[in-house]
């Protein structure tokens, strides 16, 4: 991809997207008038991510294992980790295994 180097902001704004529910909105208020492409792809991993948690932590919420728990958590917090660095090193790399499918399905975040 050939993205310009991100802007103070649109650097803000995909590291801030990726802590909570309400650090994605702000980060996407903070991102609305610039629309970089950037902070745009790392918006939508960031939804994607924060997607993915909810939904499979209420499952294995309803699953009543312990092991499960730990095991949910610690995968998401790989995850997590990998796309915070990648935001902080100005990459553009989608997060393993679930990456693209979030940028094909958040593809109206531009």
């Amino acid at each position: 991809m050939n993205i310009p180097s991100p802007t103070k902001n649109a650097k803000a704004s995909s590291i801030v997207g990726y802590f909570t529910l309400i650090g994605f909105i702000i980060a996407f208020f903070m991102n609305l008038e610039e629309k970089h492409p950037f902070a745009n792809f790392h918006l939508r991993q960031s939804l994607g991510l924060q997607t993915i948690f909810y939904a499979s932590g209420a499952l294995v919420g309803l699953s009543h294992s312990q092991w499960a728990g730990y095991g949910f958590y610690i995968c998401f917090f790989v995850l997590w980790t990998f796309a915070v660095i990648t935001a902080v090193q100005n990459k553009i790399e989608p997060i393993p295994l679930v990456g693209r499918l979030f940028q094909k399905i958040f593809s109206f975040l531009k």
